[in-house]
Order: C-alpha cells, then sequence, then structure tokens
C-alpha cells in the first residue's frame, strides 16, 4: 500500500519521536519575550532605558549649572577694551559702545585714533564703526581685549565702513 507523502507510520503503530526535546516546563516560547525560567525580560529592559534617560539629563544639567556657575563668578569683573582705528582716510566718524553700554559717536576724528574703555559686563557685545568722510582712502578698526586681538576689519573708498564687534571678557 502506498502512503501519502509526508505521511508516515511505523510498523509497531507508534507515532514516530520528535527530532528535539522539548523542556516540559518552558512551555511554548515566542522568541524574545521570555527567558528559559519563564519571566518576562521587557521591565528589565524599560529601566535600563530610564536610567541611560535619567544619567543623560542629569549630565545636561550638571554641565549647564557648571557653565552658569562659571559666568557668575565672572559677571562683576571689568574688562579692559581698546578700540583703533586707523588708516589712510584723511576724517572719520567712529561710532562705539562706551563704558556704560551706550552709543559714543566722534565725528571729524583724526587717524590714528584710539578710546580705552572698562567694561565692567562679562560677556557683554562690544562694537566699533569706522566711515570715510568722502575723500576716501583706507580704513581699518580694531578691537583688543584684554590686550588679545578680537576683531578687525579694513575698507576702502570713499564713504566706506569699517566694522567690528566682539565678546567682552569671551575667549
Amino acid at each position: 500500500m502506498l502512503e501519502p507523502p509526508g505521511e508516515h507510520r511505523r510498523r509497531s503503530g507508534k507515532s514516530p519521536a520528535p527530532a528535539y526535546r522539548q523542556d516540559p516546563d518552558a512551555g511554548p516560547s515566542p522568541a524574545g519575550r521570555r527567558s528559559r525560567r519563564g519571566r518576562a525580560r521587557w521591565p528589565w529592559a524599560a529601566a535600563g532605558l530610564v536610567l541611560m534617560v535619567l544619567c543623560l539629563v542629569g549630565g545636561c544639567v550638571a554641565v549647564v549649572a557648571g557653565i552658569a556657575n562659571e559666568g557668575g563668578e565672572d559677571a562683576d569683573r571689568e574688562v579692559a577694551v581698546s578700540y583703533e582705528v586707523e588708516g589712510t582716510a584723511g576724517e572719520v566718524s567712529i561710532t562705539y559702545l562706551d563704558h556704560d553700554l551706550g552709543m559714543a559717536r566722534e565725528t571729524a576724528a583724526g587717524l590714528p585714533w584710539r578710546r580705552d574703555v572698562l567694561i565692567e559686563s562679562f560677556g557683554t557685545m562690544v562694537s566699533l564703526i569706522a566711515v570715510n568722510d568722502g575723500d576716501g582712502g583706507e580704513v581699518t578698526c580694531r578691537i583688543l581685549i584684554g590686550g588679545r586681538l578680537v576683531s578687525e576689519q579694513t575698507s576702502t573708498g570713499p564713504y566706506a565702513s569699517a566694522g567690528c564687534s566682539g565678546a567682552a571678557g569671551g575667549e
């Protein structure tokens, strides 16, 4: 007698033994959901994820607090700012931020020109603009903070302007 494909009977009448042995206590094991002992793994994965997020947030808060504290220590110190303008122009109009961070202006200034100002606010922007007269020529502006060059620009021509800016106390 011919048997259909896939079916096989032993002569003894018993069904064939499975090719592998399964742990009778484990029950069915969907991939990745339960361990050998039958406990769920997802609570541990969720706890690990929450712990990583807390560490990341805590690290960011520590960095921001450190920066804010560092800035707070230097907020009251005075910073020496030197404004310089030089060039070949006959006369220039100069605008800059003075010691109380108000705009100061000098018209028909001769070159070279220099002002030394003490700024009391750490991290405040400083600015200098020099504009040629109608005769033209070259004009260069320069800002030095604590003797260190922060900004420099040169322009040429009638009514040409050179503008410089930087942060007072910034590194």
